[in-house]
């Protein structure tokens, strides 16, 4: 049997292998159940698609305060040339750019910035002036920086990943009153031989507003924003995946016969084994997440999982019952065939009971 789920245009194929066991110990299951239990995996793995796509355009960054466009104005361009060290789980990465900025009123000497979010990397040219004219009525000045920056992270949707990349710069001399940061858009921008494996940058765009302080300072502050988002089918095969296949080995055991002790030994190897590699699956995940005291898509789905592999067991352990000591072996079909539809059935309306809800 092959099942189809499709996410982005993308197609997964998953690939239900046969147990091979002594045809004595296989159940011989009609065509119908067959169908019928095609059609329920079907809804199964595709309740898991439906999950809203993660889009940084989402959860654009609000511009809060309002700038003081009279005062004399700083044009601001930004031009990053790499992003290292990036972690969206923790919110930090490392950023080289460089810096423009250019002005025309002689009150101001110099562009004495500090970044906001960040700090500059460790070494003594980590940011260093390249360039400088200052003869004419612009005057203009050219900055190389690399600085280690963070963000609050948003991991509510992992593994679907989706935010910003934030440079946050105001500056250290003049308050809002005394300079304000115009964005240069069209000069501002990434270099296009720069990409991260697996992700896929938007299109940057600027926000400017006024800092204050405690005291009536404000202060201009002007933020680059660099939308990104992972791709969402490597996320799926890498997370999501795994204990798919793990609910499928478990749901084999609903094929095998109770009535010979061998058969229900292996019937609780299939289920009980696959258990213990999902929790120890998602303890290794939520490693990642320290303090991360709340459910995230990715918890909503393995408690789902869960439920499924509880039912394969509490459905073995109650065909052996009917079997081995109520005496009452014609209980074991229906006890088997309608188990293996409740632990199809009870973790999708969990799980999207949890989604909508929680």
């Amino acid at each position: 049997m092959a099942f189809f789920l499709t996410r982005h245009n993308h197609e997964i194929k998953i690939s239900v292998t046969t147990l091979f066991l002594p045809g004595k110990y296989i159940r011989t299951m009609p065509p119908t159940h067959i169908n019928f239990i095609t059609l329920i995996l079907l809804v199964f793995l595709a309740s898991f698609a439906l999950v809203p796509a993660a889009s940084a355009s989402d959860s654009a960054p609000a511009i809060p305060a309002t700038v003081n466009f009279s005062a004399p104005k700083m044009e601001v361009s930004v031009f990053v040339n790499s992003i290292d060290n990036l972690d969206m789980i923790k919110g930090s990465y490392t950023v080289d750019c460089y810096l423009h900025f250019r002005w025309t009123d002689p009150g101001i000497k110099t562009a004495n910035f500090e970044f906001m979010n960040g700090k500059p990397a460790s070494g003594a040219e980590s940011v260093k002036m390249i360039w400088e004219n200052k003869s004419g009525p612009v005057m203009e000045e050219w900055y190389r920086a690399r600085a280690d920056f963070s963000s609050t992270p948003n991991n509510m949707d992992y593994p679907f990943h989706s935010g910003f990349l934030p440079i946050t710069i105001e500056d250290a001399d003049y308050e809002s009153s005394q300079l304000t940061y115009v964005p240069l858009q069209e000069e501002s921008g990434i270099e296009p031989e720069f990409g991260i494996p697996g992700w896929k940058f938007g299109t940057p765009t600027f926000s400017v507003r006024n800092h204050s302080y405690p005291g009536n300072t404000t202060y201009s502050q002007l933020t680059y924003n660099i939308p990104l988002t992972n791709d969402a089918l490597a996320s799926l095969l890498q997370t999501i995946v795994p204990p798919l296949i793990f609910c499928i080995i478990a749901g084999l055991s609903f094929l095998i016969q109770v009535n010979h002790p061998e058969l229900v030994h292996l019937r609780y190897v299939l289920t009980t084994s696959m258990f213990i590699s999902a929790v120890m699956y998602h303890f290794g995940q939520l490693a990642m997440f320290p303090g991360l005291g709340v459910l995230k898509l990715f918890d909503k789905f393995m408690i789902a999982v869960y439920l499924f592999l509880a039912v394969t067991v509490i459905v073995t352990t109650l065909c052996y019952l009917a079997e081995q000591q109520w005496g009452k072996p014609e209980l074991v079909r229906p006890f088997n065939r309608y188990g293996m539809v409740f632990s199809i059935l009870l973790p999708v309306v969990v799980f999207w009971l949890l989604f909508i809800f929680v």
